[in-house]
């Protein structure tokens, strides 16, 4: 009998504090007082719709009740600065709701819940690390999109995160094909063909794959660190677009260099043509490849080239882990099943395409002593 009691009296307990939602909204606007206003940028978007609104699967039942009954009076406070006009007073406190309703919802929720999401920000703030560890290298990136750059530059999308290098730390880029022994021989026609779509299909499904699940991160979830920042997960995958090009640029001098020193002379305008011309050509099938001499000295503009692109890396993965760490209301299977794992299996596809064009440029490059 006692046990119903109890039972009976914690169902009452729970029911009062949802009833009661509106006086704690209330009670928690008399205790913080009125909204902050913050100067909003008129270059940086404003949040997606679906913020508040849609939930990761996992916990979507609980977050909704809370957001909507319990803190039904800041969201409704949210949607409408939400709505106001770019650099009005009641859009200026856009950024506090934000803030004040994010806290109003975890104030609700139960401590086991609590800590499933901070164990679910450990393991999104390792993202970074754990791709890294399955990405391409600057090198690698370099020597690929000397040849191939529009499926160097989906690989950077589909891969968003390379191997981090040390501090202002060079690698030639030519010693990725001189060192590996994996070697892919010359294909006919029909099937050079036939493996260059695919890369491209693989290629651009794995950036398509990443683009929708930083999206779908940004709309189901807030930063901790600023609210209303609904695109910085997908900052974050595009950004590797600006580190491939300039390690591309790298690839590119020394490229030039190695064929000028062999008495090839190469004008930039017959490089892109060529470059335009074999994009579609598998590495395995290109045409002999001066792979440049043991020891040769390299370009000054090409090692700061790779230099810079190392820094940006490097910085690209401090940013990447803020944002992933400083995602809120995502449980431990969500942020490893609907995020990691998706991005995981991306980086993977990449990196294979990657190896097999390494292995077909050692082929065809010819390295010569000094």
């Amino acid at each position: 009998m006692r046990y119903f009691h109890r039972r009976a009296s914690a169902v009452l307990a729970v029911t009062a504090a949802f009833q009661l939602g509106p006086v704690a909204a209330e009670f928690d606007m008399a205790l913080h007082g009125p909204y902050a206003y913050y100067e909003s940028s008129p270059i940086l978007p404003r949040p997606w719709a679906g913020q508040f609104a849609t939930w990761f699967p996992n916990s979507a039942g609980v977050l909704t009740n809370v957001s909507t009954g319990v803190c039904n009076l800041t969201l409704v406070d949210y949607r409408a600065a939400l709505r106001a006009p770019r650099g009005s007073a009641e859009a200026r406190t856009l950024l506090s709701i934000c803030n004040r309703h994010e806290a109003c919802v975890y104030a609700q929720l139960p401590p086991s819940v609590t800590l499933n999401y901070q164990g679910a920000s450990i393991l999104l703030g390792l993202a970074p690390v754990i791709l890294s560890t399955l990405g391409p290298t600057l090198a690698e990136l370099a020597l690929l999109s000397a040849r191939r750059p529009l499926l160097s530059l989906l690989v950077s999308l589909g891969a968003p995160v390379c191997w981090v290098t040390r501090a202002f730390e060079f690698h030639d880029p030519r010693d990725a094909v001189r060192g590996g022994r994996l070697v892919v021989g010359r294909k006919s026609t029909r099937v050079a063909v036939l493996i260059s779509a695919t890369q491209y299909v693989l290629a651009a499904a794995a950036a398509g794959n990443v683009f929708s699940t930083m999206v779908e991160t940004g709309r189901r979830t807030t930063l901790a660190w600023a609210c209303t920042t609904a695109f910085a997960p997908l900052l974050w995958s595009t950004l590797a677009v600006l580190v491939n090009i300039v390690a591309a640029a790298s690839g590119l001098v020394i490229k030039r260099a190695s064929k000028r020193e062999e008495g090839q002379p190469s004008p930039l305008w017959k490089t892109v043509y060529r470059a335009v011309a074999s994009e579609t050509t598998i590495c395995a099938n290109r045409e002999v490849d001066y792979g440049g001499k043991t020891g040769e000295e390299v370009p000054m503009l090409a090692m700061f080239l790779f230099v810079a692109a190392g820094c940006m890396s490097f910085f690209f993965f401090l940013f990447g882990t803020a944002v992933f760490s400083g995602l809120q209301f995502v449980s431990f299977i969500d942020a490893f099943k609907r995020i990691l794992v998706r991005l995981i299996v991306s980086t993977i596809v990449c990196r294979l395409i990657l190896v097999v064009e390494l292995a077909g440029l050692r082929r065809t490059s010819v390295v010569t002593t000094k």
